[in-house]
């Protein structure tokens, strides 16, 4: 019986609290304009904001639009050709390189970065990995010598015209063709 009057006197002063707090609020709100603002938003909060829109990734595909429209690069390298004899392949080969070539060489203008193939070459310390990969043997603290087996290649200057649809978020190279 003690313990009901314990939570009865609990609950009770609970209550009380509870009631003088909603006077003092309601009297604050009353006269004061800024505690009527933040009571307001604390009663009614405003909804969220939307999600962000989710970013679809755009691909910059116009060098592969412009090799597929100029020497259809991709059409070739997508079949198989498994079934064709060496003659075949060749002769479609020969073609597409040149189509290709040409193409890339309207485009841009390519240079090696070092000395031709089969020279010696000394790699420094410090060295810029983006234009020399060491292969081989590699040891030691450098510089190292050794001999070039690709020159590499460089962009010297970009010229890549807009492509319709190869900069875009559904990275079409080449359309459906229908002949009507």
């Amino acid at each position: 019986m003690i313990r009901l009057n314990l939570r009865t006197s609990f609950w009770e002063s609970l209550k009380v609290s509870r009631l003088v707090l909603a006077f003092q609020a309601f009297i604050r709100v009353l006269f004061d304009e800024s505690t009527a603002e933040r009571v307001a938003l604390a009663i009614n909060p405003p909804p969220p904001p939307p999600p962000a829109p989710v970013e679809r990734p755009k691909f910059d595909l116009r060098i592969l639009a412009l090799l597929q429209r100029d020497g259809r690069l991709i059409d070739f390298l997508m079949e198989s050709i498994d079934d064709y004899d060496d003659a075949q392949v060749g002769a479609a080969v020969r073609d597409i390189h040149s189509k290709c070539r040409k193409s890339l060489l309207d485009h841009f203008k390519i240079e090696p970065v070092t000395t031709p193939e089969g020279t010696s070459a000394t790699v420094h310390i410090g060295y810029d990995p983006e234009l020399y990969r060491l292969v081989g043997q590699v040891a030691g603290s450098g510089p190292w010598k050794g001999q070039v087996n690709h020159p590499g290649w460089q962009v010297v200057e970009s010229r890549i015209p807009d492509v319709p649809g190869a900069y875009a978020e559904v990275p079409v190279l080449n359309p459906v063709e229908v002949e009507v």
